[in-house]
């Protein structure tokens, strides 16, 4: 089984699926992988049966998610190996997941993060950060799109970016005035193939770099848990849904392929008009 991943690997990339979706996939195959040899067995394709699977399974004690997504993965692998256990990992029914609501920033504390990203000019990196976090919250981008724009991607005069997604598409997403010029000091007179969000070396900064920026100034701005940089997506996300009311729009402007993804944001609108609904007479005395 070993042997096949590395090949698994190459027909991944040859569908153009970016390193960070390709390696969940390769770390659930060699996990499973180390599972069978450390039962003292092989783990060659020949011996692989639908038993050592399902003892696999039963014995990490997954949550429904993340079995739904081994299962996937393992399915994929399957197939694409041509292995007689295919249609039988196939058909395996799988387990509902409760959706979340998605975590995302209130108004205040979106107020305070631009807040902190406009007023501590004291910290050195402000106008870098301050334009890398304004566009999340703009754009809607993943981090990780982010983290890889170079300033060839950026139009300012037709105001827009181009951007590589998930799957090795290449997507434009416009830009609103306030971002564009935040961007402009990061790619004027730059040559096209340089990072736009760089360090004082010139490499780009990568995601676990972002993360930790996002910590220090969601300390700087007094907000009292932890932001993970998705959660900005989320932030674009729900913001915009409130603003239009158009699900299709937002699902364009995140870039998802099924209006299933998108629909998670539906229900932060119906809790949203739900207490509406409740708070709406607060202020009306009661009838006597």
């Amino acid at each position: 089984m070993r042997t096949h991943i590395p090949r698994f690997d190459e027909h991944l990339q040859a569908r153009q699926l970016a390193a960070n979706t390709r390696a969940p996939y390769l770390a659930e195959l060699r996990r499973l992988a180390k599972a069978m040899e450390a039962d003292g067995q092989s783990s060659a394709m020949e011996d692989l049966t639908m038993d050592r699977i399902t003892r696999y399974f039963v014995r990490e004690g997954r949550s429904s998610l993340t079995q739904r997504r081994a299962l996937t993965v393992l399915n994929q692998f399957l197939t694409w190996a041509q292995h007689p256990l295919a249609a039988e990992v196939g058909a395996i029914r799988m387990p509902k997941i409760h959706q979340a609501t998605p975590d995302y920033l209130s108004d205040a504390e979106e107020t305070a993060l631009r807040k902190a990203l406009t007023k501590r000019t004291d910290v050195t990196s402000q106008p870098r950060d301050r334009a890398l976090f304004c566009l999340l919250l703009d754009t809607g981008l993943r981090v990780s799109e982010a983290a890889d724009l170079t300033v060839g991607d950026v139009d300012l005069g037709e105001k827009l970016i181009r951007v590589r997604t998930k799957g090795g598409k290449q997507r434009t997403r416009f830009l609103p005035v306030e971002t564009r010029d935040l961007l402009r000091p990061l790619v004027v007179r730059q040559p096209g193939d340089a990072p736009v969000f760089r360090s004082t070396t010139g490499k780009g900064i990568g995601t676990r770099h972002i993360r930790r920026l996002l910590d220090q100034w969601v300390a700087l701005a007094g907000i009292e848990r932890g932001i993970h940089p998705h959660v900005l997506r989320h932030t674009f996300a729900t913001s915009l849904l409130k603003k239009t009311g158009n699900l299709r729009l937002v699902q364009v402007a995140l870039d998802h392929e099924s209006p299933k993804t998108t629909a998670v944001y539906a229900h932060v609108a119906d809790e949203e008009l739900r207490a509406a609904i409740e708070g709406r007479r607060t202020n009306t005395p009661a009838i006597k």
